[in-house]
């Protein structure tokens, strides 16, 4: 890609941006959200068409109109918002655009066998006749992989691949990605998690500010290098989390059964209780229970047996907008199912659950000074670019609409956050102003949960740290008892009994 320039408006994404990427290497793209990488992949999957520039591939000039023509070419793309379509099966989904057909019906048999074989390589395992509804936001993510794979793409565009993968998944997709590399695919990762760069690719290019700002093999840099490239600044360290004391209780769950959508016990006897002042940890891997908590918590899934109770509330009786008027706020792992209206402004998602409370309504009626007023209180506060409060929330980047998701919950102090994977999509700069604001809101007495699959960021941010295993938590981690290799363990059954 040589001088590659896309405009929006008066914004420039991409200024003048090169690349050059082998065959059979694994390129990361870094740099702060808003830096113009997701802008220059789209440009290369000709989602975009770009103002000025040229592609080159294999040594040949190509201007692809659409994404069918570079797909025909060899280019495929996972972006950080999935194409999967629920109402239809996993198996569907996949061969979507690709069919498997003898003669003029579908041939599911051989698409079957084919997707088993790529789910295998790949160390995935799908349930293909499940309606895609079924999935997880990391299954959803695994499936798109594998529809690269399906179509038989050379060139791999994976735009935050492992925001929703657990270190275990997310390290056999990369063991697996360097297998393909060594077959001769070209991998372009898009990534925030620096330690994945250092670990797994073959050379890095930083982007700032719409330009490329360096490049260098990945052995002849380190993680603080790119960190002070990417924000062009030395960043402070964390806070220290020791010497911390944790007020009430503020969340209970005793004996906690929630069940799944075919009718397991998705969480079985699950015992925790949240004080005030904590930045609580939930670690495991995809598919132990995470989503059907998180879900049971806000008033989306039902509560089987147990209690629940924010304070003096029995959470199993109340509905999410009770829950909200109780202090609850929630960040959800799927921003646009759960999180947003894209097509609705900023403004108006600014305030969105919380409509109905005060200072933003009064008997009955929207106040639009407060409503305004909140929504550029959140702007400024969590950095969100965007030309103003009535830019349509679909139009932001993926770490805008984060920092938009995030500064509402924390906007009104909470009694409790329940956060499912807060930071994701968000950089280094912005992960560490979303763990400052929380732990400010603690500070003054909200508790806060925090389930992510990033074991990294739970490591930096959380204590106590629990670890969920079968719907069941295996342990409690504090203090000197919280390490990387025994977390590791316990969630994939290593050590400690799932009873």
């Amino acid at each position: 890609m040589v001088g590659i320039t896309k405009r929006f408006g008066r914004l420039t994404a991409c200024d003048q941006v090169d690349l050059s990427v082998e065959k059979g290497q694994t390129h990361a793209i870094v740099g702060e959200n808003g830096a113009g990488k997701t802008t220059l992949m789209r440009v290369l999957y000709s989602v975009y068409q770009p103002d000025e520039g040229s592609i080159e591939v294999d040594g040949k000039q190509v201007r692809f109109r659409n994404p069918s023509e570079a797909i025909a070419a060899g280019i495929g793309m996972v972006s950080q918002h999935y194409s999967i379509i629920p109402q239809l099966s996993c198996l569907d989904n996949l061969m979507l655009g690709a069919e498997a057909m003898a003669g003029p019906l579908l041939d599911r048999s051989t698409a079957t066998a084919r997707a088993d074989s790529l789910a295998q390589r790949m160390g995935f395992r799908f349930d293909w006749k499940a309606p895609a509804s079924t999935l997880t936001p990391a299954a959803c993510q695994k499936l798109e992989i594998l529809k690269l794979l399906w179509r038989n793409s050379e060139i791999l565009i994976l735009d935050e691949p492992t925001a929703m993968l657990s270190p275990p998944d997310a390290a056999v997709l990369f063991n697996n990605l360097q297998l393909l590399a060594r077959e001769g695919k070209t991998i372009l990762l898009v990534t925030h998690r620096l330690r994945e760069v250092i670990d797994y690719c073959d050379r890095v290019t930083v982007m700032r500010g719409g330009k490329r700002v360096a490049e260098c093999d990945v052995a002849d840099t380190d993680v603080d290098r790119l960190t002070n490239w990417i924000v062009g600044e030395d960043l402070r360290p964390k806070s220290d989390l020791d010497g911390r004391q944790a007020g009430k209780t503020v969340l209970t769950m005793k004996d906690l059964v929630i069940h799944g959508d075919r009718g397991e016990r998705a969480i079985n006897g699950l015992d925790l209780d949240l004080r005030a002042g904590e930045i609580a940890g939930i670690a495991g891997v995809d598919g132990n229970g995470q989503s059907e908590l998180f879900e049971a918590l806000v008033g989306i899934r039902a509560i089987q047996s147990g209690i629940a109770r924010l304070g003096q509330d029995d959470l199993g009786q109340e509905s999410t907008s009770r829950r909200l008027a109780a202090g609850l706020r929630f960040i959800p792992a799927d921003r646009h199912r759960y999180g947003l209206i894209e097509d609705w402004s900023l403004l108006d998602n600014s305030v969105l659950g919380l409509h109905r409370l005060p200072p933003f309504a009064k008997r009955g009626l929207l106040r639009p000074q407060e409503v305004g007023k909140a929504a550029l209180e959140e702007m400024e506060a969590f950095r969100i670019m965007a030309d103003s409060v009535r830019t349509r929330a679909g139009d932001l980047s993926g770490g805008n609409q984060q920092r938009l998701i995030v500064a509402r919950a924390l906007h009104q102090p909470p009694a409790v956050l329940i956060a499912f994977q807060p930071c994701r999509g968000l950089d280094v700069r912005g992960t560490l102003a979303v763990y400052d604001s929380i732990r400010a809101e603690c500070d003054r007495g909200m508790a806060a949960l925090v389930i992510s699959f990033d074991l990294d960021e739970l490591l930096e941010y959380c204590e106590p740290i629990y670890v969920l295993r079968d719907g069941r938590l295996v342990a409690e981690l504090r203090g000197l008892e919280i390490d990387r290799e025994r977390i590791g363990r316990l969630m994939i059954g290593l050590e400690g009994a799932a009873a």
